[in-house]
Order: structure tokens, then C-alpha cells, then sequence
């Protein structure tokens, strides 16, 4: 996208409008094209989703009445009084056993020649584990005793009764697709007591006729309301289920789902839906021809009015051209580049006369620039003559210090001397981060000075890692904290002489450094209050300290910084932490 923004911006004025007016051209075309479209594509779609509308309710009004018919017959075999005098029968051997076996076997017989579509009719006993069987085609052309166990469990609940039916081919050896209904037969003189099962195997024409009507674009279905496929033109399909089935709702309807377009009639007061489904490009396919020979008109008027567009935008755009061309004079350095404003146009004639003032107006600010550029130069001259001083300042103490060794007064050259090195390190050429070994050396040129103030009552210990030394730490941050202890510490002890030790190791990535003082201490509140206040602004607290805290979060983070607790000598310790960075790292 940014490289499509830059490769445009590049583009000349003329093109830039030739562009926008193509493209809106091309888009007003795709948008009479695409309402066109849609209004083809729309009409066809409701035009097919009537047309499936009417076949599903009629396939589902035809499969509602074999429903019932199926259910009829099932609840007039469950309460006929032979069929439960053969079920209430418990031995084999007797003679009741015999008279019940007739008469059942007559009243299958009869069902049996009753409907043109019943295949076989089965009487399972769950007392005597036996079964009565009377079927237009032989049990062993059936199979009925080895499938209907498999099968009956993979049926579905046709109402929210315990009918159930199936649609499958695991009877006569899977070379037919027939109907199965299964109907438990419970005794009529005791309640809930289940003493059979009823099988019916009817010819479906119906179901038949969906699976014999396979088509790739046009597809019908019988789904379960679970989502398990009864019967489909794809027969691989039957006893899966489908990925449609949040879109179902009840009684009839339509949605759209990867490609397709699903017209749904649920079957009255059944658990099973009549679906018909159709590609969407097939709803289409009867407009592409038009659709084809509307886009080619369109496709030609645009060709013809980019031309157009073309040439009209060229010849208005001459006279803005020519100021471009001499603002390109301009930006190679001609600057006595002048528009003849006569020939431009009323429309161009303000844009000329603007030019040219400001060509006059540009050679009246260059030379200010010119005055301008050599009073920067000037004002560098000076500061850099200004940096003379402090080496000034160094070699007039460096004389202090002589004079004082040949008079022989060894303390005024040492205090000298210190002081010389303090405001070097001090300046450090001017950077704000130093190592720490030049850090301790600051500090211990600034004790020299205030022992010689305080006559030598201040004692210092240095421990320092070796590695430790290289560590980069914020200039003048260690000096502000000796002040503090020897101010507020040891210099209040009245004359008691005291020490200050400053201990340095490397833990992993960070410098651990303690300064601590023998003092005369905090109380514990005391040195709560100053560590919540190191990071907050109280007039009332360190200005030093709270500013060395400061610079070394900004530095590095808020987890690093000052940290002060009691210590065993009655004083106080500041611990500082500082990330383990060296001069190599830092640059």
C-alpha cells in the first residue's frame, strides 16, 4: 500500500486527474454492472427457491402420509390380542405356545397382504429369545435375524415417541434401499413392561426416488433433526452428519452455506426435514450472457471516454505545466525564473502573479539567511574561543600547587592538587556518564579537601571488585551521598572522628555499590520516609540525593537506584544499583 502511495505521489498533476476521473468512470460502470447483476442474480434466486419450495412441501406431504401409514399399522400390530398372547407365551413346548404361533403368523400375514409396499413383517419375543416372520421374499434373501440388531441401533426417533425409523440397505444383502420401522410392543395388562419388538420393512417410493434423482448440482435429503443424513442422492452420505444443520429452523425456509444455496420443509409433526440444495454459480449461470455482453457496452464506453478524458485534461493542464517547469528551473538554482502571466489564462493568471511575488520575496530572504548564517558563524567562534577557560583554570592551580611545594607548604599544594583533579572530573570533557574507578577518584579528591577543612576527622575504606572498575556510572553520583553523610552524619557527632566505606561488587548484569557511614543514624521511620520520598518531589527533602536517584532512573529504569536501611555501626547505608555497563558497551 505505501509503495502504491509513493509511486503515485511521483506522478504528474495531469496524470493524477486522468487517473481520478478514470477511475470513477470505471467505478460508476461496475456499479450499474454489479446492480444489474444483483438484481438478475436476485430474481433467479427467488424464482429457485419457490420452485424448491413447492417440490419439498410436496415431497414432505407424501413422506408425512407414509409416516403415518408406517404408524397406523405399527400401533395396530403392538395392540393386536394374538400378537400379545404369541409375546405373553414364556415355552416353547406347549400347546398354548403352538395355537398363539398360528394366529399371530395369520394376523402378520394378513398386514402383509394389506400393504403393496411391505416387504417382511417381524415379531421378536424378548421371553423365549424366538421371532415370527412373514415377508414376500425368503428369510434368507433378507437377513432379517442378522441385521436387525445393527440396524434398529442405528435408526432414528421418528416422533417423540419410541418409533423408530431408518432408511438403508442392510437388508437383502445390500442390493436395495428400504425402509425400516421398529415399534417396541409392551404388555397391555401390566405397565412399562416391555415384551417385544415389531420390525416393518417397507419399499419407500419417496426415499427411493431421492436416491434414484442423484444429481451434483441439485441435491435432495432427508435429515433427522439431530443432523444425521436418512436419505440422500450421495448414498455414502446416509448415517453421517451434516454440517448445515444451525441453519434449519422450523417449518420452511432457505440459507446460503460454502456455495450453496439449502431450501429446508420440515415434515409435520416428525423429527425429519425435506431438504433441496443447488451450487450458487448455477443460480447464475443463466445471466452470465447477459451479464458478459452488458460488461463488453461498458468495458467499450469506458475505453472511449478515457480518451476523451484524456485529451481534455492534457489541454487544461498546459498552462500548469509551465509553472512546474519553472519551478523545476527554480530548484535547480535559477532564481531569475519569471512567469509571463499573459499567457496563462484567467484561472492561471492569480496562480502567476503568486509565483513571481514569491520568487521576489524568496531572493529578499536569502540574503537575510546570508546576514543571518554569518552571525551563527560568529556566535560558534566565540563559544568555541569560551572552552579556552577551564584549561585556563587547570593551569593556574597547577601553578598554585609549584609555588606552594618550593615554599615548602605541603598542605596548600595537596588541597591544590585536589581540587585540580576535582573540577577535571568534574568536566570530564564534557561527558554526563564516567567510570566508576574515575567516580571513586572524584570522591576521594573531595575527601582530601574536606579533611583538610574538618582536620582530618573523616576516615574512608574503598572495596571495589576489579572487574567493577570499567562499570559506567552517572557523574556526580557518589560525591552527593558522601556530602550527605558527612553533613548530616559525621560532621554532628561534635568532633568524634568517623568513617565512611564504600564497597563495590558485580552481581550478574548489575553493580552493587553500599556507602555507609558511622553517623548518628536515622530511626527506622525516618529512613522509611526518605526511600519513599527518593522518587517523589518534597521541598523539604534532599535536593542531592533525590537528584542523584533521579538521573540514575531516567538512565536506566525505575528498577534501578538508591536504597537506605540502617546498618550495624548506628550509621546509615545507601545502597545504589546501576546495570553492569562498560565503555565499549555504552558507545
Amino acid at each position: 500500500m505505501e509503495r502504491w502511495k509513493e509511486c503515485i505521489g511521483r506522478w504528474k498533476f495531469d496524470r493524477k486527474m486522468q487517473a481520478l476521473v478514470s477511475v470513477s468512470i470505471t467505478f460508476t460502470t461496475l456499479i450499474v454492472l454489479i446492480v444489474s447483476t444483483i438484481s438478475s442474480v436476485t430474481s433467479l434466486k427467488d424464482k429457485s427457491i419457490e420452485l424448491l419450495q413447492d417440490k419439498n412441501a410436496t415431497l414432505a406431504e407424501n413422506y408425512q402420509n407414509k409416516l403415518e401409514e408406517y404408524k397406523a399399522m405399527s400401533v395396530a400390530l403392538v395392540i393386536d390380542g394374538y400378537v400379545q398372547r404369541y409375546l405373553k407365551c414364556g415355552d416353547k413346548h406347549t400347546l398354548e405356545y403352538a395355537l398363539a404361533t398360528t394366529e399371530a403368523n395369520n394376523v402378520l400375514s394378513s398386514y402383509l397382504n394389506m400393504s403393496s409396499d411391505l416387504n417382511f413383517i417381524a415379531v421378536i419375543s424378548y421371553q423365549m429369545d424366538d421371532y415370527l416372520y412373514r415377508g414376500r421374499d425368503t428369510l434368507t434373501a433378507s437377513e432379517f435375524h442378522q441385521v436387525y440388531q445393527r440396524d434398529l441401533e442405528k435408526c432414528k426417533n421418528g416422533q417423540k415417541s419410541t418409533l423408530k425409523i431408518g432408511f438403508s440397505n442392510a437388508y437383502y444383502k445390500g442390493e436395495q434401499y428400504t425402509a425400516n420401522v421398529y415399534f417396541p410392543v409392551y404388555s397391555l395388562e401390566k405397565l412399562h413392561e416391555e415384551r417385544g419388538l415389531l420390525c416393518l420393512n417397507y419399499s419407500n417410493p419417496v426415499l427411493e426416488q431421492i436416491v434414484v434423482e442423484a444429481k451434483n448440482e441439485r441435491r435432495t435429503e432427508v435429515v433427522s433433526t439431530d443432523g444425521t443424513v436418512v436419505a440422500a442422492g450421495d448414498t455414502s452420505k446416509i448415517g453421517t452428519a451434516v454440517d448445515y444443520i444451525s441453519g434449519l429452523g422450523e417449518g420452511q425456509g432457505s440459507f446460503y452455506q460454502k456455495g450453496r444455496l439449502y431450501v429446508y420443509q420440515k415434515v409435520y409433526n416428525w423429527n425429519f426435514y425435506i431438504i433441496s440444495s443447488i451450487a450458487t454459480i448455477e443460480l447464475y449461470r443463466p445471466s452470465i450472457r447477459t451479464i458478459g455482453l452488458m460488461a463488453g457496452i461498458l468495458l467499450v464506453l469506458v475505453a472511449v471516454s478515457y480518451v476523451i478524458v484524456k485529451r481534455v485534461i492534457r489541454k487544461v493542464y498546459q498552462p500548469l505545466d509551465r509553472v512546474v517547469q519553472n519551478m523545476d528551473d527554480v530548484a535547480a538554482g535559477s532564481l531569475s525564473v519569471r512567469i509571463d502571466a499573459g499567457h496563462m489564462g484567467e484561472d492561471f493568471a492569480k496562480l502567476a502573479t503568486g509565483f513571481n511575488s514569491m520568487m521576489e520575496e524568496i531572493v529578499v530572504l536569502m540574503e537575510q539567511v546570508k546576514q543571518e548564517q554569518h552571525q551563527i558563524e560568529q556566535i560558534r567562534f566565540n563559544s568555541l574561543q569560551s572552552q579556552i577557560q577551564p584549561h585556563f583554570l587547570y593551569n593556574t592551580l597547577d601553578c598554585i600547587h609549584w609555588q606552594a611545594v618550593a615554599d615548602g607548604n605541603h598542605e596548600i599544594s595537596t588541597l591544590v592538587k585536589a581540587l585540580a583533579r576535582y573540577y577535571r572530573i568534574c568536566l570530564s570533557k564534557g561527558h554526563d556518564v564516567i567510570s566508576l574507578e574515575m567516580e571513586v577518584e572524584h570522591v576521594r579528591n573531595y575527601l582530601i579537601i574536606q579533611n583538610m577543612r574538618y582536620d582530618h576527622i573523616i576516615g574512608m575504606e574503598i572495596g571495589m571488585d576489579e572487574e567493577c572498575k570499567g562499570a559506567m556510572i552517572p557523574k556526580l553520583t557518589l560525591q552527593p551521598l558522601v556530602e550527605n553523610s558527612i553533613y548530616h552524619g559525621i560532621k554532628i557527632k561534635q568532633g568524634k572522628e568517623g568513617s565512611i566505606s564504600l564497597q563495590a561488587v558485580r552481581q550478574g548484569d548489575m553493580v552493587k555499590l553500599a556507602l555507609a557511614d558511622t553517623g548518628t543514624g536515622m530511626t527506622q521511620k525516618q529512613i522509611d520516609e526518605m526511600n519513599q520520598q527518593l522518587s517523589e518531589y518534597d521541598e523539604s527533602f534532599g535536593y542531592g540525593v533525590r537528584n542523584v536517584n533521579k538521573r540514575i532512573e531516567l538512565l536506566y529504569g525505575s528498577g534501578f537506584g538508591l536504597h537506605y536501611l540502617r546498618n550495624s555501626f548506628g550509621g546509615v547505608t545507601v545502597e545504589i544499583r546501576i546495570p553492569y555497563v562498560t565503555k565499549v558497551q555504552e558507545d
